[in-house]
């Protein structure tokens, strides 16, 4: 295997990794009968908290109606729920219910399972060298990580 020397190599270094987890990825949410953007909602409301519906459609880069069309199929599966916004009742909030809660944290354990199977194939050497180049790389990586926007 030759050593990637420019961005570029590292980059088709690295495509063939990460299409693979987009595949098993898929499979995990269709397992749990999510679609990739249904699990996108779930997981940005397990990160932020309750969120407004104009917010999160917003922040899945989608519109209302089609945000309000995820929300209804994760409530039915009992994922979130809508509330009142307590400062505009106008407003409705949408956040994760225990069951939502309880499958991020399942998907969640199975994503790491799968890492320390990964790197528990690497020798003691090879987890060191990347250790480092993980730390460089999320130093990297919140350089150019966008300001958290506020809500308006």
């Amino acid at each position: 295997a030759s050593n990637p020397t420019s961005v570029d190599e590292l980059v088709e270094t690295l495509a063939p990794l990460l299409a693979q987890q987009r595949r098993r990825w898929a499979e995990r949410c269709q397992a749990h009968g999510l679609s990739i953007i249904g699990f996108h909602a779930v997981a940005l409301l397990e990160e932020r908290g309750p969120t407004s519906m104009s917010r999160l459609a917003d922040d899945l880069g989608v519109a209302l109606p089609n945000a309000t069309g995820i929300v209804d199929r994760l409530c039915e599966r009992g994922l979130v729920e809508r509330t009142p916004d307590p400062a505009d009742r106008r407003i409705v909030r949408v956040g994760l219910t225990d069951a939502g809660r309880a499958l991020v944290a399942e998907m969640e354990a199975g994503r790491r399972d799968r890492l320390r199977r990964l790197f528990g194939a690497l020798t003691p050497t090879q987890q060191r060298r990347l250790a480092a180049a993980l730390r460089d790389l999320a130093r990297a990586a919140a350089t150019l990580a966008p300001q958290p926007s506020t809500e308006s």
